[in-house]
């Protein structure tokens, strides 16, 4: 008699359609598991509470904030006795301060908004006001709390609120999962807890490196995120990220002795839909080479480096899609067009389109490229999900200086890189490929190839079922420490070799 399949219970602190490879786990894993889903509903609209997509089940929970001092009051529970007591001591000594602290930060931010927005319309003191706005004193304050919200406002809207809403519910299962998957940090202490009081197996996917996730992020909000990521990663029973390099920067940060690499690669699909003829992007394009970046418009993107390339490069043979949801840094790059005069003739906006649409919509275009800026581990390390989009849309694929799409591009002879520290260097890149009608059509060949042979989720996922099941996940899904002739240490990935990086 065979044993009953695994009850596995996935966590994201959001709307679960939101994250492509969320999908993709739960559909792997629903082969062999009775696999749940557990977000949040979104804000501005109301999503089936419960639904079951395809073999598994989405559940849906409505947002109710609660104090970030509720996750230090559920961390408290997992921290050793010996630790907790002393600790316990110093939480109710503070109690009485941190409250009005959390209060006074929420209230004194908002009041202050509301009288400076209305005091500035009053035209008699509208100069008194943009003076005050605009003094060094004001300019240090804001300096100096502008860490210590953010900290509070991400333990109030994300830790502490997945936090309560996720342990409530998983407390009032009948039945209790076996393994429960942890997507993120601000998910992680639910599992421990779950581990800790059912006896779960734990399953952490860092989708990022949270703590050097934020480009503004200081040492006050690094250090505490990394402390927490520190404590917490060292109860999960298996680790999992992106991409060979960022696992090998966080074993090395927490003192881990493996942390598995699964890439976010689409799953291959047979045949898919080409894109129509006489599409909006070939309208525009009329004739000339259709680069494309598709995804969201945030900082550390490298947008506004993109389309000032645009202004160096011959804009009769090219032209440039930029494909996104509206948000102020999509307006910003729109008017950073309209300086260089290339809005609307060689530099287009195109909409936004839904997650199953991106890859087909992908495949207008010639070249994709992938603009983030390395200025942060979480980008220089990163394993975009644009990466895959492209490669199964049969794109060449253009990156900057990030090692990880980088050997990816070079193991599949599909693209090429450029610095972005050198102003002229994603030009030249743009202008050698369309004097070379040969290097493109070699590029998309191979991508395609690739992407179907090696880079899709299939080739990847029996990780996670490996993970589940406390078996070792070595293959092709996972990686290991190697020593090259030279006696410097390198990481493999399947059939990939890559250099070992230091964060």
């Amino acid at each position: 008699m065979s044993p009953p399949p695994l009850k596995v219970l996935m966590l994201c602190a959001h709307e679960p359609t939101l994250d492509p490879r969320i999908r993709w786990e739960a559909e792997s894993a629903a082969g062999r598991a009775e696999v749940t889903v557990l977000g949040f509903n979104r804000d501005e609209e109301t999503l089936p509470e419960c639904e079951i997509v395809g073999r598994y089940t989405l559940v849906r929970l409505t947002r109710n904030e609660v104090s970030g001092l509720y996750y230090f009051w559920r961390l408290k529970d997992v921290i050793p006795n010996r630790v907790r007591i002393p600790l316990g001591v110093v939480v109710v000594i503070l109690w009485p301060i941190l409250v009005p602290a959390e209060i006074l930060i929420r209230l004194t931010h908002g009041s202050v908004c509301l009288v400076i927005g209305g005091a500035s319309r009053l035209i008699s003191l509208s100069p008194l006001i943009t003076a005050l706005r605009h003094s060094t004193a004001a300019q240090f304050a804001r300096r100096l709390t502008a860490r210590p919200r953010h900290v509070i406002a991400m333990l109030r809207a994300q830790f502490a609120t997945a936090t309560s809403l996720f342990w409530n519910y998983l407390r009032d299962m009948p039945e209790k999962p076996d393994v429960v998957h942890c997507n993120d940090l601000d998910t992680l202490l639910v599992g421990v807890l779950a581990k800790r009081r059912y006896g779960c197996r734990v399953v952490f996917d860092a989708h990022e490196f949270y703590p050097h996730s934020d480009p503004d992020g200081r040492w006050l909000d690094i250090t505490f995120f990394s402390l927490l990521e520190r404590f917490l990663i060292r109860r999960a029973d298996a680790v999992v990220t992106v991409n060979p390099l960022l696992a090998e920067a966080m074993r090395e940060a927490y003192g881990l002795e493996r942390v598995h690499a699964v890439p976010n690669a689409e799953p291959w699909v047979e045949d898919r839909p080409p894109p129509l003829p006489g599409s909006e992007m070939e309208r525009l394009a009329a004739g000339r080479v259709k680069f494309l970046y598709q995804g969201l418009f945030t900082r550390g993107r490298g947008i506004d480096g993109l389309v000032e390339a645009w202004s160096k490069v011959d804009t009769t043979r090219t032209a440039l899609f930029l494909r996104g949801p509206d948000n102020v840094w999509r307006r910003q790059a729109i008017q950073c067009a309209a300086r260089f005069g290339l809005l609307n003739c060689a530099v287009f906006f195109l909409d936004p389109v839904t997650e199953q649409q991106l890859i087909c919509a992908a495949a207008e275009a010639d070249v994709g490229v992938i603009p983030y800026e390395p200025h942060v581990i979480n980008n220089r390390l990163c394993c975009p999900n644009k990466l895959s989009q492209y490669l199964h849309a049969g794109l060449m694929v253009i990156t900057n200086e990030l090692p990880y799409v980088k050997s990816v591009l070079v193991d599949a002879d599909a693209g090429l890189s450029y610095d972005s520290s050198d102003p002229d260097s994603l030009a030249a890149v743009i202008m050698r490929i369309v004097q070379d009608p040969e290097l493109l059509k070699r590029s998309r060949e191979n991508a395609l190839r690739f992407a179907r042979e090696r880079f899709n989720w299939q080739a990847h996922a029996q990780t996670f079922d490996a993970l589940y099941h406390a078996h070792d996940a070595g293959g092709e899904g996972g990686h290991r420490i190697l020593s090259s002739p030279q006696g410097s240490e390198v990481v493999q990935e399947g059939h990939l070799v890559l250099p070992r990086l230091r964060p």
